[in-house]
């Protein structure tokens, strides 16, 4: 069993702290400056989003937008292409949880994974 503090972790001001991890789920905490977000992707594993604090919007592929703020959850279908945007003027700290361990393939708007990218493949 483990405990972790969300306003601990968030005041470290990282843009992603990887919180807790297994071989089929995982936990994290997104910190975006204003201005700052996601690129347009989507993963294979469905995944949510609470909204600790901040505000922003949430853009689909096709161009809808939605916005959001403190203590909304975000849920996402497998699949799902999604930008997340720090619209407002404080930063916008989400928690996520995907069932799929880190290192889970990120799918870019043209197709391409940009984990596989970033290795070099």
């Amino acid at each position: 069993m483990e405990f972790l503090n969300l306003q601990e972790e968030a005041s470290k001001a990282q843009r992603k702290v990887d919180l807790y991890g297994t071989d089929n789920f995982r936990s994290w905490l997104l910190y975006f400056v204003p201005g700052d977000g996601t690129d347009m992707h989507y993963h294979a594993s469905p995944e949510t989003f609470l909204v600790f604090s901040g505000s922003g919007v949430v853009k689909g592929i096709k161009g809808e937008e939605k916005a959001i703020k403190q203590h909304d959850v975000l849920c996402l279908a497998p699949k799902d292409y999604y930008q997340i945007v720090n619209t407002g003027t404080e930063p916008l700290v989400l928690f996520g949880n995907r069932s799929e361990a880190f290192g889970g393939a990120h799918i870019l708007a043209d197709g391409s994974d940009r984990q596989q990218i970033q290795k070099g493949a």
